[in-house]
Protein backbone atom coordinates (compact mmCIF):
# COMPACT_ATOMS: atom_id res chain seq x y z
CA UNK A 1 0.00 0.00 0.00
CA UNK A 2 1.31 3.44 -0.88
CA UNK A 3 0.75 6.44 1.38
CA UNK A 4 1.43 10.05 0.46
CA UNK A 5 1.36 12.48 3.37
CA UNK A 6 0.37 16.01 2.42
CA UNK A 7 3.14 18.37 3.53
CA UNK A 8 2.13 21.48 1.65
CA UNK A 9 3.85 22.90 -1.41
CA UNK A 10 6.59 20.28 -1.62
CA UNK A 11 4.38 17.20 -1.28
CA UNK A 12 4.69 16.27 -4.94
CA UNK A 13 8.20 15.63 -6.23
CA UNK A 14 7.46 13.88 -9.52
CA UNK A 15 6.42 16.99 -11.40
CA UNK A 16 6.94 20.67 -10.71
CA UNK A 17 4.61 21.83 -13.47
CA UNK A 18 2.09 24.30 -12.11
CA UNK A 19 -0.26 23.37 -14.95
CA UNK A 20 -0.58 19.80 -13.67
CA UNK A 21 -3.58 19.35 -11.41
CA UNK A 22 -2.98 18.32 -7.82
CA UNK A 23 -5.22 15.25 -8.17
CA UNK A 24 -3.03 14.11 -11.08
CA UNK A 25 0.17 14.78 -9.14
CA UNK A 26 -1.01 12.65 -6.20
CA UNK A 27 -1.60 9.59 -8.41
CA UNK A 28 1.64 10.21 -10.33
CA UNK A 29 3.63 10.27 -7.11
CA UNK A 30 2.09 7.02 -5.85
CA UNK A 31 2.56 5.29 -9.21
CA UNK A 32 6.16 6.45 -9.73
CA UNK A 33 7.82 3.16 -8.60
CA UNK A 34 5.69 1.22 -11.13
CA UNK A 35 6.20 3.39 -14.21
CA UNK A 36 6.85 1.40 -17.36
CA UNK A 37 5.32 -1.77 -15.87
CA UNK A 38 2.18 -1.74 -18.08
CA UNK A 39 -0.10 -2.14 -15.07
CA UNK A 40 -3.69 -0.93 -14.83
CA UNK A 41 -4.78 1.46 -12.08
CA UNK A 42 -8.41 1.74 -11.01
CA UNK A 43 -9.17 5.27 -9.83
CA UNK A 44 -12.34 6.73 -8.35
CA UNK A 45 -13.99 9.86 -9.69
CA UNK A 46 -12.23 12.22 -7.23
CA UNK A 47 -8.87 11.62 -8.97
CA UNK A 48 -9.93 10.31 -12.37
CA UNK A 49 -9.62 12.65 -15.36
CA UNK A 50 -8.53 12.73 -18.99
CA UNK A 51 -5.33 14.51 -17.90
CA UNK A 52 -4.48 11.64 -15.54
CA UNK A 53 -5.13 9.12 -18.30
CA UNK A 54 -2.71 11.00 -20.57
CA UNK A 55 0.03 11.45 -17.95
CA UNK A 56 0.05 7.80 -16.89
CA UNK A 57 -0.18 6.68 -20.51
CA UNK A 58 3.10 8.51 -21.21
CA UNK A 59 4.89 6.21 -18.74
CA UNK A 60 3.15 3.04 -19.99
CA UNK A 61 0.56 2.77 -17.24
CA UNK A 62 -3.14 2.27 -17.88
CA UNK A 63 -6.14 3.82 -16.17
CA UNK A 64 -9.77 2.79 -15.66
CA UNK A 65 -12.13 4.76 -13.50
CA UNK A 66 -15.40 6.56 -13.10
CA UNK A 67 -15.17 10.27 -13.84
CA UNK A 68 -17.11 13.44 -13.12
CA UNK A 69 -19.01 14.93 -16.03
CA UNK A 70 -17.06 18.22 -15.82
CA UNK A 71 -13.76 16.38 -16.42
CA UNK A 72 -14.62 15.08 -19.86
CA UNK A 73 -15.38 17.05 -23.05
CA UNK A 74 -18.79 18.68 -22.94
CA UNK A 75 -19.72 17.04 -26.25
CA UNK A 76 -19.48 13.66 -24.52
CA UNK A 77 -21.77 14.46 -21.60
CA UNK A 78 -25.50 13.78 -21.40
CA UNK A 79 -27.47 16.43 -19.55
CA UNK A 80 -30.49 15.32 -17.52
CA UNK A 81 -32.60 17.93 -19.25
CA UNK A 82 -31.60 16.74 -22.73
CA UNK A 83 -33.78 14.72 -25.07
CA UNK A 84 -31.08 12.04 -25.28
CA UNK A 85 -31.25 11.40 -21.53
CA UNK A 86 -35.04 11.05 -21.57
CA UNK A 87 -34.93 8.52 -24.42
CA UNK A 88 -32.35 6.28 -22.69
CA UNK A 89 -33.63 3.18 -20.94
CA UNK A 90 -32.43 2.18 -17.46
CA UNK A 91 -29.59 -0.02 -18.77
CA UNK A 92 -28.64 1.78 -22.00
CA UNK A 93 -25.07 2.93 -22.61
CA UNK A 94 -23.41 5.34 -25.03
CA UNK A 95 -19.78 4.92 -26.13
CA UNK A 96 -17.30 7.52 -27.34
CA UNK A 97 -13.65 7.48 -28.35
CA UNK A 98 -11.17 9.85 -26.70
CA UNK A 99 -8.15 10.78 -28.81
CA UNK A 100 -5.07 12.40 -27.29
CA UNK A 101 -1.54 13.26 -28.32
CA UNK A 102 1.26 12.14 -25.97
CA UNK A 103 4.33 14.21 -25.09
CA UNK A 104 6.25 12.19 -27.71
CA UNK A 105 3.74 13.12 -30.40
CA UNK A 106 2.09 9.70 -30.51
CA UNK A 107 -1.62 9.49 -31.20
CA UNK A 108 -3.48 7.31 -28.70
CA UNK A 109 -7.09 6.47 -28.12
CA UNK A 110 -9.15 5.69 -25.03
CA UNK A 111 -12.78 4.80 -24.45
CA UNK A 112 -15.53 6.61 -22.59
CA UNK A 113 -18.84 5.01 -21.74
CA UNK A 114 -21.95 6.67 -20.32
CA UNK A 115 -24.20 4.10 -18.66
CA UNK A 116 -27.64 4.95 -17.34
CA UNK A 117 -28.21 3.40 -13.92
CA UNK A 118 -30.19 5.54 -11.49
CA UNK A 119 -28.13 8.40 -12.87
CA UNK A 120 -25.62 8.61 -15.70
CA UNK A 121 -22.34 6.91 -14.76
CA UNK A 122 -19.30 8.00 -16.79
CA UNK A 123 -16.26 5.76 -17.07
CA UNK A 124 -13.02 6.29 -19.01
CA UNK A 125 -10.41 3.65 -19.79
CA UNK A 126 -7.39 3.03 -22.01
CA UNK A 127 -7.15 -0.61 -20.92
CA UNK A 128 -10.53 -2.24 -21.60
CA UNK A 129 -13.07 -2.07 -24.44
CA UNK A 130 -16.27 -0.22 -23.58
CA UNK A 131 -18.67 -2.08 -25.89
CA UNK A 132 -18.93 -5.57 -24.26
CA UNK A 133 -21.81 -5.92 -21.80
CA UNK A 134 -22.67 -8.24 -18.92
CA UNK A 135 -25.46 -8.28 -16.35
CA UNK A 136 -26.08 -7.02 -12.83
CA UNK A 137 -29.04 -7.08 -10.46
CA UNK A 138 -31.01 -4.10 -9.20
CA UNK A 139 -34.03 -3.71 -6.95
CA UNK A 140 -37.03 -2.65 -8.98
CA UNK A 141 -40.78 -2.28 -8.52
CA UNK A 142 -41.34 -5.98 -9.17
CA UNK A 143 -38.48 -7.10 -6.92
CA UNK A 144 -34.98 -7.98 -8.08
CA UNK A 145 -34.46 -7.35 -11.78
CA UNK A 146 -31.51 -8.08 -14.09
CA UNK A 147 -30.17 -5.29 -16.29
CA UNK A 148 -27.27 -4.96 -18.69
CA UNK A 149 -24.05 -3.22 -17.61
CA UNK A 150 -20.77 -2.47 -19.46
CA UNK A 151 -18.04 -4.96 -18.53
CA UNK A 152 -15.59 -2.13 -17.88
CA UNK A 153 -17.78 -0.89 -15.00
CA UNK A 154 -17.97 -4.44 -13.66
CA UNK A 155 -14.16 -4.61 -13.63
CA UNK A 156 -13.98 -1.22 -11.92
CA UNK A 157 -16.39 -2.33 -9.18
CA UNK A 158 -14.50 -5.58 -8.64
CA UNK A 159 -11.05 -3.99 -8.31
CA UNK A 160 -12.17 -0.90 -6.38
CA UNK A 161 -14.03 -3.00 -3.81
CA UNK A 162 -10.83 -3.65 -1.86
CA UNK A 163 -10.38 0.03 -1.10
CA UNK A 164 -13.96 0.47 0.11
CA UNK A 165 -13.74 -2.69 2.21
CA UNK A 166 -10.48 -1.54 3.80
CA UNK A 167 -12.08 1.79 4.73
CA UNK A 168 -15.04 0.00 6.34
CA UNK A 169 -12.73 -2.27 8.34
CA UNK A 170 -10.72 0.70 9.51
CA UNK A 171 -13.87 2.29 10.96
CA UNK A 172 -13.93 -0.53 13.53
CA UNK A 173 -10.43 0.54 14.62
CA UNK A 174 -11.21 4.24 14.95
CA UNK A 175 -10.15 6.21 17.99
CA UNK A 176 -10.10 9.95 18.59
CA UNK A 177 -6.70 11.52 19.17
CA UNK A 178 -6.98 14.80 21.04
CA UNK A 179 -4.88 17.73 19.96
CA UNK A 180 -4.84 18.96 16.38
CA UNK A 181 -1.11 19.79 16.50
CA UNK A 182 -0.08 16.18 16.99
CA UNK A 183 -0.70 15.15 13.36
CA UNK A 184 2.13 12.63 13.53
CA UNK A 185 0.23 10.73 16.24
CA UNK A 186 -2.86 10.48 14.05
CA UNK A 187 -0.70 9.23 11.19
CA UNK A 188 0.91 6.62 13.45
CA UNK A 189 -2.44 5.20 14.57
CA UNK A 190 -3.80 5.30 11.02
CA UNK A 191 -0.92 3.13 9.80
CA UNK A 192 -1.33 0.86 12.83
CA UNK A 193 -5.04 0.36 12.08
CA UNK A 194 -4.44 -0.27 8.38
CA UNK A 195 -1.66 -2.75 9.20
CA UNK A 196 -3.95 -4.61 11.61
CA UNK A 197 -6.72 -4.78 9.02
CA UNK A 198 -4.35 -6.10 6.35
CA UNK A 199 -2.95 -8.67 8.78
CA UNK A 200 -6.50 -9.90 9.44
CA UNK A 201 -7.07 -10.45 5.71
CA UNK A 202 -3.83 -12.42 5.37
CA UNK A 203 -4.56 -14.48 8.49
CA UNK A 204 -8.04 -15.50 7.36
CA UNK A 205 -6.70 -16.43 3.93
CA UNK A 206 -3.90 -18.49 5.52
CA UNK A 207 -6.44 -20.43 7.60
CA UNK A 208 -8.22 -21.36 4.35
CA UNK A 209 -11.43 -22.47 6.05
CA UNK A 210 -9.73 -24.43 8.83
CA UNK A 211 -11.54 -22.30 11.38
CA UNK A 212 -14.22 -19.63 11.53
CA UNK A 213 -12.80 -16.35 10.16
CA UNK A 214 -12.00 -13.72 12.77
CA UNK A 215 -13.63 -10.30 12.74
CA UNK A 216 -11.47 -7.24 13.38
CA UNK A 217 -12.38 -6.93 17.08
CA UNK A 218 -11.58 -10.56 17.95
CA UNK A 219 -8.40 -10.41 15.89
CA UNK A 220 -7.17 -7.31 17.72
CA UNK A 221 -7.80 -9.03 21.06
CA UNK A 222 -5.79 -12.06 19.91
CA UNK A 223 -2.91 -9.87 18.79
CA UNK A 224 -2.85 -8.01 22.11
CA UNK A 225 -2.96 -11.26 24.06
CA UNK A 226 -0.11 -12.69 22.02
CA UNK A 227 2.03 -9.59 22.54
CA UNK A 228 1.35 -9.05 26.24
CA UNK A 229 1.07 -12.71 27.19
CA UNK A 230 0.16 -13.80 30.73
CA UNK A 231 -0.16 -10.22 31.98
CA UNK A 232 -3.72 -10.19 30.67
CA UNK A 233 -4.73 -13.34 32.55
CA UNK A 234 -5.67 -13.80 36.19
CA UNK A 235 -3.32 -16.75 36.80
CA UNK A 236 -0.21 -14.61 37.32
CA UNK A 237 2.17 -16.35 39.77
CA UNK A 238 2.10 -14.76 43.21
CA UNK A 239 5.86 -14.17 43.24
CA UNK A 240 5.47 -11.96 40.17
CA UNK A 241 2.66 -9.89 41.67
CA UNK A 242 3.39 -6.73 43.61
CA UNK A 243 1.15 -5.80 46.52
CA UNK A 244 0.00 -2.20 46.70
CA UNK A 245 -1.23 -0.82 50.01
CA UNK A 246 -1.51 2.49 51.84
CA UNK A 247 1.29 3.30 54.32
CA UNK A 248 1.33 6.13 56.85
CA UNK A 249 4.38 8.36 56.55
CA UNK A 250 5.17 10.48 59.56
CA UNK A 251 6.39 14.05 59.33
CA UNK A 252 9.87 12.97 60.47
CA UNK A 253 10.20 10.57 57.53
CA UNK A 254 9.32 13.21 54.99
Amino acid sequence: MGVLVHTGKYTYSVTRSESTKKTVQVVQQLCEPLRGSHRTFYVDRFYSSVDLLKQLGDVHLYTTGTVLSNRIPRSMTIAKSSREFKTLNHDDSVNHVLTNITTKGERKQAGRVAWKDRNIVYCITNDSPTAPMDECKRRGQGGIVTIERPQVITKYNRHMGGVDLADMRRLHCHSTIMGQNRWWLKLFFYLLYVGTSNALVLYNEAMNGKQEPYNIVDFKNKVIEALVGPLLRDDIPSEQSVAHCMTHISCAER
